[in-house]
């Protein structure tokens, strides 16, 4: 497969190629302001990605049309992001690569996990259909207003056959979640999937997952709250921000026991020297490395402060 597309990006493409990005544009969801576009491979050039109206198994995601800071390195933020996740933290992700448009600007392609090699889409429900929460139904926010810990139950009530593993899976997520400052882990980015081999529910492998806090204020780099109730523990009500204390809650509340729960804490602060050395390698500008690098810093001095252990 090419590195470099063969069409332009939006924002420097024809009026026919702008007709048709719109055309497509609606044929799938689109989250916010990130435009994504089904891609497929070309029967007649092996090799070459084009864009398709159904039966695409890629999803491109071009540089979003908005006022965001430092903007032309999204794609290069979640291509990072993704690969630190898998490549460090060992977390199940979603294929993904980095390409250019063919007028040079980035795009991030990542491989649908829910469509088989011969072209079987599989089942796939995300959480805020799980939690049956539309727009509709509870307004604009409705991805947003909801936690984890509410998203921990409906594991439970799922998947109470492999509970414990996907528990451990989802608490990892949210632990990885908050230390690369994702501020847009909302509802419709966890999902649960029917795995053709055994037909079961899983959860997905993890998608959509970047450094929000390099291009918009993010608050506490979390979408949703941690615990049901906008409960908060202590430490939280003390410090206004989220630290151990507030992590061993919720997954002792999602059912994970305590020492499990300590030792996912003491691994997602670790990989410092495996993490800068990926980083350095990232295809993000100089400063950009350096605030992702600060913000890492940052989470990991909240994931190692404990309240309840320094009194």
């Amino acid at each position: 497969m090419s590195s470099r597309l063969a069409f332009a990006s939006p924002a420097q493409a024809t009026a026919a190629e702008i007709e048709n990005f719109q055309r497509l544009t609606r044929q799938i969801s689109i989250s916010g302001v990130q435009e994504k576009f089904s891609l497929a491979l070309s029967a007649d050039e092996p090799g070459r990605l084009e864009l398709v109206v159904r039966g695409g198994t890629y999803l491109l995601k071009p540089v979003p049309p908005a006022n965001f800071g430092a903007v032309q390195s999204v794609p290069a933020n979640e291509h990072f992001t993704m690969q630190l996740a898998r490549q460090v933290f060992k977390l199940p992700t979603a294929a993904c690569a980095l390409l250019q448009m063919a007028d040079g600007s980035p795009a991030y392609l990542t491989r649908r996990f829910d469509v088989r090699p011969d072209g079987l889409r599989l089942a796939q429900e995300d959480f805020a259909q799980l939690s049956q929460r539309t727009e509709q139904e509870h307004g604009h926010n409705y991805k947003y207003d909801f936690s984890y810990e509410e998203i921990g139950r409906l594991l439970k009530k799922y998947l109470p056959t492999h509970y414990l593993p996907e528990a451990t899976l989802f608490f990892r997520l949210i632990l990885f979640n908050y230390l690369v400052s994702n501020g847009d882990a909302h509802l419709k980015n966890f999902s649960l999937y029917r795995r053709s081999e055994t037909g079961e529910y899983r959860l997905t492998p993890a998608y959509d997952l970047l450094n929000t806090s390099l291009h918009v204020q993010d608050g506490n780099g979390l979408a949703l709250g941690l615990l049901a109730n906008d409960d908060e523990t202590p430490s939280f009500a003390a410090n206004g921000f989220l630290a151990f204390d507030d992590f061993l809650e919720l997954g002792i509340r999602i059912g994970l026991p305590p020492s499990r729960v300590r030792r996912l804490l003491a691994d997602i602060v670790g990989h410092e020297a495996a993490t800068q050395a990926l980083l350095g390698k990232s295809f993000l500008p100089p400063e950009l490395r350096a605030r992702y690098a600060d913000a890492l810093a940052s989470r990991r001095q909240r994931l190692r402060y404990s309240l309840a252990g320094a009194a």
